[in-house]
């Protein structure tokens, strides 16, 4: 009897946990807009892959097959854009990653390049930095990158599986992360079985900065995120590969609240996802199509003013604005 108690004990609590992750949500956005197509004139993409949003409200795209980096007011109109493909200051190859400081400068990795560019909110160039390798200042394919409360920029590198840190002029201050791959069975069961892999990658994505500074990232193929401290110290994780609510089939674009609420691009399950500051699942909208609220693999996304949630719909070419309901971001 007591074998089948337990089985049946086990029953029910798997019930609980396909049901938990089953429930569909009440939205928490009120209405969504979106601009963008596939093109190459402006205002159009081909593979837009990365975004931020400046103080002012100003919305950069990272338009990777066009060579450019795009910017718009906040509700989408076209006001300017920069580059094009070369490897001369102010061309790009893949122009992955965005992040904007605190005057203005806005940052853009080059995953083909494996190098960081500066430029003023107008595109000026200002400088750059980096180089292909695994020595401090080089990289092995560039990605997300963020601004921390001090214009300090954490770069993420996707095959060298760490994270850099440098200061808003480019001089190196630390790194960390290594390889190291979880196992499919302990990720569907969120780590339960042995937590592991703490501060390690496989193939990391994306980095957010939110409030004290804290480090998030989208640790993509380990179907989690991390979450540190500036100087790099491990502070908890969340997730584990799978459908449910709270899981995850490829970590991409992530983005945090002044309040500390965490917005997760689900990629293979096209999908945003929505935590508290601590990783306790909240809710998620999606699926895989192409009518508003419904994504192509998202890739990226940034909060912006007037609870806006800016989120990038890479195989739909387009960017997607979602207006927040007033609940706290």
């Amino acid at each position: 009897m007591k074998r089948f108690r337990t089985v049946w004990v086990f029953m029910g609590l798997l019930f609980v946990f396909l049901l938990h992750g089953c429930l569909d949500e009440a939205p928490l956005f009120s209405g969504v807009d979106v601009f963008g197509k596939k093109g190459t004139g402006p205002g159009e993409f081909d593979e837009p892959y990365a975004i931020a949003v400046d103080g002012t409200g100003r919305v950069y795209v990272g338009d990777v097959r066009n060579h450019r980096v795009q910017q718009f007011d906040a509700d989408g109109n076209f006001i300017r854009q920069w580059g094009r493909q070369g490897d001369a200051p102010g061309e790009f190859e893949k122009p992955s990653g965005l992040a904007v400081d605190s005057l203005g400068n806005v940052y853009v990795s080059d995953y083909d390049l494996d190098r960081i560019q500066k430029f003023d909110a107008d595109g000026r160039f200002l400088k750059q930095w980096g180089s292909s390798g695994k020595e401090h200042g080089q990289f092995d394919s560039p990605g997300g990158v963020a601004v921390d409360s001090h214009d300090n920029l954490y770069v993420i590198e996707t095959y060298n599986h760490r994270l850099q840190k440098f200061d808003s002029e480019g001089n190196f201050l630390r790194t960390w992360g290594e390889y190291q791959p979880i196992h499919v069975v302990r990720s569907f069961f969120a780590f339960l079985v042995d937590p592991g892999a703490e501060g390690n990658f496989n193939y990391p994505a994306r980095i957010a900065v939110g409030p004290q500074d804290k480090v998030y990232v989208s640790d993509a193929y380990n179907n989690r995120v991390q979450v540190f401290t500036p100087d790099g110290k491990f502070l908890f994780q969340w997730g584990g590969v799978g459908l449910l609510g709270g899981q995850f089939r490829v970590t991409a674009g992530i983005a945090v609240g002044a309040a500390g609420r965490v917005y997760v691009a689900d990629f293979y399950n096209h999908r945003i996802e929505v935590f508290s500051g601590q990783g306790s699942y909240i809710a998620k909208w999606g699926g895989r199509g192409g009518e508003p609220g419904r994504f192509n693999a998202p890739t990226d996304l940034a909060l912006g003013s007037r609870n806006r949630l800016y989120v990038v719909d890479w195989g739909n070419n387009r960017v997607q604005i979602f207006h927040l309901k007033n609940a706290p971001s």
